[in-house]
C-alpha cells in the first residue's frame, strides 16, 4: 500500500513540475513574440522571430535545461518570494548569455535584433513573475473563500535561522497541505539580522521570543538548533513559559549530517532535554566482562533505581538475576517484564524485607550471589525527618544485614547506592546515607576479599516519589505546583545514566571506593517547574499555579556532590569521579560503639538521641 501511495504521489509529483515547465515554456516563446512586436511597432517579422527554426529549438532546449538545473519546478507558486525570484532572473539570464553565444555563431546565416533580444529577456522575466503573482493572489482568495485563509493557519516561529531551520522552513513551503505559516526566525548570529530565508524574516535575538510570539499570534515555537548547548534549550523554554505558544524541538544532530530533517521530526521537548550536560558513556565491554555467567542479586529490586538495575543487568548474560524486595506487586511487574519483555527467564523473585537478618542469611546461603547491587532504602526526606528511627533501622542496619552476608557467603562485589544528600548532611535521610557510606569503607579495608564500593547521584527524573512524579501528582490532583524556596537547585539525571554508573562502578571499584557522576550545572527547581508547566502543555495561572512553601526541615538550597574533607579524582571514564577521604578514617571501634547506640535510640523513638549520635559520627553533619 505504501509502495503504491509513493508511485501515485510521484506521478502527482511529476505532473506538477511538467504542467510547471509547460507553461514557462509559452511563457518564454511569449517573450520572444512580444519582443518582435514590440521592436517594429507591432509588425511581425518573421525572419526576426526565430521560435520555429533551428536556432529557436536550441533557445528552448536551453531555457528547460537551466530550468531543471536550477530546480525551477520545484518551487511552490502560491509561496513564491525574494528567493525563488532570484532563481527566476537566474534563469533568464543564463539562457539568454548561452542563447546570445550561439546568435553570435549564426549570425552570418539570419537576421536577428539587438533591442528584440533585450525586451525579449525584460519581458520573460515579467511573465515568469507576474504569472507568478497571480496564482498566489489568486490561490490566497480561493482558501480564503473556502474558509481556509492565513487566519485560520497555525503560525509558527523557528528559533535557529541555520540548515536545520532552513530545511523545516523548506518543507513547510512545499506542503500547504500542513496549513502552517512560518512568521519568521529568531537567531542570536549577528551576521544573520535582519536578513531573509526563502523570504521569510529574521526578527531579531532569541530574548526577544516572548515578545515576536504574542505580537505576531505565534502557536507553534520550532527549537531548530540541535547542537545547541543544554542551557540555550532551557533558556527558550524559559522565555516560551512567557507565551501560549506550544514548543517543540529537532532531535540530534545527526540527522542532520544525514539529510533525514523533515517535520516528521520534530518532537515535543522532554524535561531531559533540559539537563545541563551530555547523558554519560560507558565501557559495555568492561560491565560485560565481570557480570556475565554470575548470580546478581539486586536489593529494592522493584523500584525506580532496582528495576533498572534488572533490566540493564539481564543484558550483560548474567548466570542468575535475584530479585529482591519487600513489595510483592513491584517484585511481580519487574519479574514479568524481564520474562516477557526481555525474555530473561533465570530470575527468582524474592519477597523479603532487608531488617530479616535471619531469612537474608538463608537467602545467600543458598543463593550465594556473586555480585550485589544494593538499591533498597527508605529516601523520602521529609517522611525521616518525622520517623527517624525508620531511617536508622531500615537504612543502615538493613544495609549491615547486607554487608554481613555477603561477607559471609563470599560475595565478590557489593556496590552501594548513595546520594548526594550524603554531603554535609543536613537531614536524617541524608545522615543515614553518610553513615552506610563510611560502615562500606570500614568493611571493604576489614575484609578486602570483597569489592565494596558506594556510587553517589544527585535526584533522578522519573523516579518513584521524584520532583517530576510530584509535579505530575500536584497538577492532576490541585493543580497548584509547591516550591520550597526560588533559589532551590538541585542535580539531575536519568534513571538509564544513572544505572550506568553503578554498573561501571562495579567495573571499577577496588574497593573503598566512592563514585560520582560529573552532572554539570544544577537546575533551578522553580525554573522546572515552570518548564515543566509549559512542556505539560499548560499555562501558569491559567491552568496551573506555583506556589512558594518554605523549608519543610531538612532542605539545603544547593546541593553538594562531595565535601570539603574529601578529595576528587579521575577515572578512565571521563563521566565518572572517585573521591576519598583526605582525613582520618574514622576506627572500627569508634564507629560500631556509635551503631549500637543508635540502635537502641531507634527502638526507643528517641528521635532527639538518634539526631545527637548522627552529629557524633558525621561532624559536619548539621541536623
Amino acid at each position: 500500500m505504501n509502495f503504491l501511495n509513493k508511485i501515485v504521489k510521484n506521478r502527482k509529483v511529476l505532473f506538477n513540475w511538467l504542467l510547471k515547465i509547460t507553461i514557462d515554456v509559452v511563457l518564454f516563446n511569449f517573450a520572444t513574440l512580444f519582443s518582435v512586436l514590440l521592436r517594429f511597432d507591432f509588425l511581425l517579422k518573421k525572419n526576426y522571430l526565430h521560435i520555429d527554426d533551428p536556432f529557436g529549438l536550441i533557445e528552448n532546449i536551453v531555457f528547460i535545461f537551466f530550468e531543471l538545473i536550477l530546480g525551477i519546478p520545484k518551487q511552490v507558486w502560491r509561496y513564491i518570494s525574494e528567493e525563488e525570484l532570484k532563481e527566476l532572473i537566474l534563469l533568464a539570464t543564463f539562457t539568454k548569455a548561452v542563447a546570445g553565444f550561439f546568435l553570435y555563431i549564426f549570425k552570418g546565416e539570419m537576421k536577428w535584433s539587438r533591442g528584440a533580444f533585450l525586451i525579449s529577456y525584460i519581458l520573460l522575466l515579467l511573465f515568469l513573475f507576474v504569472t507568478r503573482f497571480l496564482f498566489k493572489v489568486i490561490t490566497n482568495k480561493q482558501d480564503g473563500a473556502y474558509g481556509k485563509s492565513d487566519n485560520l493557519k497555525k503560525k509558527v516561529l523557528i528559533v535557529g535561522a541555520g540548515d536545520a531551520g532552513e530545511k523545516i522552513l523548506r518543507e513547510i513551503l512545499s506542503r500547504p497541505d500542513l496549513n502552517y505559516e512560518v512568521v519568521g526566525f529568531l537567531d542570536d548570529d549577528t551576521n544573520k539580522k535582519a536578513g531573509r530565508i526563502h523570504g521569510i524574516p529574521i526578527l531579531g535575538e532569541i530574548a526577544r521570543l516572548p515578545v515576536v510570539v504574542n505580537s505576531n499570534s505565534v502557536d507553534t515555537i520550532i527549537i531548530a538548533i540541535p547542537s545547541a548547548p543544554k542551557s540555550v534549550i532551557r533558556r527558550i523554554v524559559s522565555l516560551s513559559a512567557k507565551t501560549n505558544a506550544e514548543i517543540k524541538t529537532l532531535p540530534g544532530l545527526w540527522e542532520i549530517i544525514d539529510g533525514r530533517i523533515t517535520l516528521e521530526s520534530v518532537r515535543n521537548v522532554k524535561l531531559e532535554d533540559l539537563l545541563p550536560r551530555a547523558p554519560i558513556k560507558t565501557d559495555m565491554k568492561l560491565i560485560k566482562e565481570y557480570i556475565k555467567g554470575k548470580t546478581v542479586l539486586v536489593t529494592g529490586a522493584g523500584g525506580s533505581i532496582g528495576s533498572e538495575i534488572v533490566r540493564q543487568v539481564v543484558r550483560f548474560s548474567p548466570k542468575t538475576v535475584l530479585l529482591l524486595g519487600r513489595g510483592e506487586n513491584r517484585i511481580f511487574r519487574i519479574e514479568q517484564e524481564v520474562v516477557n519483555g526481555q525474555k530473561f527467564f533465570d530470575e527468582i523473585p524474592l519477597i523479603c524485607d532487608i531488617r530479616n537478618r535471619k531469612k537474608l542469611l538463608k537467602i545467600f546461603e543458598k543463593y550465594r550471589p556473586d555480585i550485589v547491587f544494593h538499591a533498597a532504602a527508605h529516601k523520602h526526606v521529609p517522611l525521616m525527618e518525622k520517623n527517624p528511627d525508620e531511617a536508622v533501622i531500615n537504612n543502615i542496619f538493613g544495609t549491615k544485614n547486607l554487608l554481613d552476608a555477603s561477607v559471609k557467603f563470599g560475595v565478590q562485589k557489593f556496590i552501594n547506592i548513595s546520594t548526594d544528600k550524603a554531603v554535609n548532611p543536613v537531614n536524617i535521610m541524608g545522615a543515614s546515607k553518610r553513615v552506610i557510606e563510611i560502615m562500606v569503607q570500614l568493611y571493604a579495608k576489614k575484609h578486602p576479599e570483597v569489592v565494596f564500593t558506594s556510587v553517589r547521584f544527585g535526584n533522578v527524573l522519573g523516579s518513584a516519589g521524584s520532583v517530576v512524579e510530584v509535579f505530575k501528582k500536584q497538577i492532576e490532583e490541585t493543580g497548584i505546583l509547591t516550591v520550597t524556596d526560588k533559589r532551590m537547585k538541585r542535580y539531575f539525571m536519568l534513571i538509564p545514566e544513572a544505572v550506568q554508573l553503578v554498573l561501571h562502578a562495579g567495573a571499577l571499584g577496588k574497593g573503598g571506593e566512592i563514585f560520582v557522576l560529573k552532572m554539570g550545572e544544577q537546575v533551578n527547581i522553580y525554573e522546572l517547574a515552570l518548564n515543566y508547566v509549559k512542556l505539560s502543555g499548560l499555562e501558569i495561572d491559567r491552568d496551573v499555579k506555583i506556589k512558594i512553601i518554605g523549608n519543610r526541615g531538612g532542605e539545603k538550597l544547593y546541593e553538594e556532590l562531595w565535601s570539603e574533607r574529601e578529595i576528587v579524582e579521575p577515572t578512565e571514564n571521563s563521566f565518572i569521579l572517585r573521591i576519598r577521604s583526605n582525613g582520618k578514617v574514622m576506627k572500627d571501634s569508634y564507629f560500631f560503639n556509635e551503631m549500637d547506640k543508635l540502635k537502641l535510640a531507634a527502638e526507643n523513638l528517641d528521635f532527639s538521641n538518634i539526631r545527637e549520635i548522627f552529629m557524633e559520627m558525621i561532624p559536619e553533619a548539621k541536623l
